[in-house]
């Protein structure tokens, strides 16, 4: 759930731990490994993007996340 902008820690955390393990997946990847639908998965994942935690690449029409780290938090690749 998604309160005063953010994630649920506790759901926020698991994105980020996937993604640490298994980085390049996509919204619908994360959502059926979240048990959770793929409009709530994107909303979520725009969120932790906001918020650097995480970010994007395109691939045809497919976004696929990855875990920030301190170069793309500050604007490298």
């Amino acid at each position: 759930m998604i309160a005063n902008g953010m994630p649920s820690r506790d759901f926020a955390f698991s994105i980020k731990e996937i993604l640490a393990k298994d980085p390049g997946l996509s919204v619908k990847e994360l959502a059926e490994r979240l048990k959770t639908n793929r409009q709530y998965m994107a909303g979520v994942l725009k969120v932790l993007e906001e918020h650097g935690d995480i970010y994007h690449r395109k691939v045809g029409p497919a976004r696929i996340y990855f875990i920030a780290n301190e170069a793309t938090r500050s604007g490298g690749p």
